[in-house]
């Protein structure tokens, strides 16, 4: 068995008061948990990559606290994806044009998209939506839920920490840069319940983000790319 990691930043306390903790999904030493966060994700996800690599740790999940993970066989599955991607997630795109809004999902056709996720106020009351097929490669995730294969993935791959939003664009940033470094990014079956209605309002944090995202990628602006 592979050694398995679950990395969860939460404005909680204790972990004991996420969602996530419901599911018990993994036992509670194989967590690594950062409470009552104000830093930026990109910069935790990077110390959680460091402390990962330096306990010899295979594979890193990063995941929201507000998920359930609905899945009997959670780490065998996890083990299973990542013989076969670098990057997993359960949603994204294998085709997107650089542009605003800079989403995924709207970067992305409706044909292109990827992945399954349900929402739910609770593990009891819940609700499908599905993206398109999953178990495919694609060139984007959304970051409630990404899988690291530390074995595969390049010492030289982070989290940019250049990006001006604490909790924005660090998944699309990470994800696509995976992608251009010829990384295999991909969607998987990984059944979860995400308690978040998503994105509601464009705040300035977003907005700054999403500069910096349309900045980065400039020069495949209004291209179309595939995998």
């Amino acid at each position: 068995m592979k050694k398995i990691k679950l990395g969860v930043v939460s404005q909680k306390k204790t972990f004991k008061e996420t969602f996530l903790y419901k599911s018990q999904a993994v036992k509670e030493d194989d967590i690594i948990f950062v409470g009552e966060n104000k830093e930026a994700l990109t910069k935790v996800y990077n110390a959680m990559l460091k402390q990962c690599r330096n306990e010899k740790v295979d594979i890193l999940v990063l995941v929201h606290d507000d998920v359930y993970i609905n899945c009997a066989e959670f780490l065998q599955k996890i083990e299973k994806c990542a013989e076969k991607y670098t990057v997993f997630g359960v949603a994204g795109t294998c085709s997107l044009t650089v542009k605003e809004p800079a989403l995924w999902h709207l970067m992305g056709t409706r044909e292109s998209l990827r992945g399954c996720v349900a929402h739910g106020p609770n593990e009891e009351n819940y609700s499908y939506t599905s993206f398109g097929s999953v178990n495919q490669q694609v060139l984007m995730i959304d970051g409630v839920f990404m899988g690291i294969n530390l074995n595969k993935l390049p010492i030289n791959i982070a989290f940019d920490e250049n990006i001006p939003s604490k909790f924005h664009y660090y998944d699309l940033v990470f994800s696509f840069d995976c992608s251009l470094a010829k990384q295999k990014v991909g969607v998987v079956d990984i059944p979860i319940i995400h308690n978040s209605p998503g994105l509601r309002e464009q705040s300035k944090e977003w907005l700054d983000g999403q500069a910096y995202f349309l900045k980065k990628y400039e020069k495949y602006k209004n291209k179309t790319l595939t995998v």
